[in-house]
């Protein structure tokens, strides 16, 4: 089997495990992963002495973990919450600041996007984290995206800036695998948060460590 069509396979396993979930232990997983990442965030920003975040965040759609927590969280902080308008043509991504929900709108696939009025993201100001959508993971950084390469195309331009931020993952434990594939072109993230346990640089510890 190529690494394509395995991809394609652990894809479909991903989405049926994540579907299984109720919608009230989706809500719970949730909560608990955001407390946990907003604590993770916090510390990092304390120790290196970043007074306010610019976060750039997915809006979550369908069964993904709700990460609006986290952007609430950042707001609160006084930061800045950057919000990704896929552009289809260019096969990239365009970020805006958004406030609240009132500069969100329904975008191509019913994603919810930034508005018209929410300013552009100029390219070159510091994104100190980045919240990473993704299928499944592993332990080691491994990311199964959906497929389409959006992102993994946003960090090779942050990496030729040298610019690139730090990429976490906040889902769920049942989207854990012991093995992700990776081809060369895709990222491995830095962290991950999930409602039982969180791993960053190689260390993994039970949440309440």
């Amino acid at each position: 089997m190529s690494v394509q069509s395995f991809k394609r396979e652990l894809r479909q396993q991903a989405e049926a495990a994540r579907a299984a979930m109720s919608a009230t232990e989706r809500a719970a997983a949730s909560a608990v992963a955001c407390d946990t990442a907003i604590r993770m965030l916090e510390k990092r920003g304390t120790e290196r002495g970043i007074g306010s975040l610019t976060l750039f965040s997915y809006m979550p759609f369908r069964t993904e973990l709700d990460v609006r927590p986290v952007m609430d969280w950042c707001r609160g902080q006084r930061g800045t919450v950057l919000v990704p308008k896929v552009e289809p043509k260019s096969m990239q991504m365009s970020l805006h600041a958004v406030n609240g929900p009132e500069q969100l709108e329904e975008g191509k696939w019913g994603i919810l996007e930034p508005s018209a009025d929410a300013p552009r993201w100029n390219g070159t100001d510091r994104i100190d984290v980045m919240l990473v959508p993704g299928l499944a993971f592993d332990l080691r950084g491994g990311r199964l995206g959906y497929g389409g390469g959006y992102y993994d195309r946003f960090i090779a331009g942050c990496r030729g800036r040298g610019v690139e931020p730090f990429k976490l993952a906040v889902a769920f434990d049942a989207q854990l695998i012991p093995d992700v594939p990776m081809d060369e072109h895709d990222f491995r993230i830095d962290g991950i948060v999930t409602e039982k346990r969180q791993w960053v640089a190689g260390k993994q510890a039970p949440i309440g460590n």
